[in-house]
């Protein structure tokens, strides 16, 4: 069973500016999850890349068309 991750992510600003925007999942690292922010769907992708303590870095995986 995997442990739960705690999340930062590190590029909000095009979408959330500078709102600080943390989650926890189960995936491992290089999924990419599906989360509400604000009441927006929205999707990161896992990283395993270390910031403060036990938080990794998540990164918006943004669109636009």
């Amino acid at each position: 069973m995997r442990s739960v991750r705690t999340y930062l992510v590190i590029n909000p600003g095009p979408l959330f500016g500078d709102r600080r925007i943390t989650f926890t999942s189960r995936a491992p690292a290089g999924s990419v999850v599906s989360l509400e922010v604000d009441g927006r769907p929205v999707r990161a992708l896992l990283t395993d890349t270390p910031l403060v303590g036990d938080v990794l870095a998540a990164e918006l995986q943004i669109t636009y068309l």
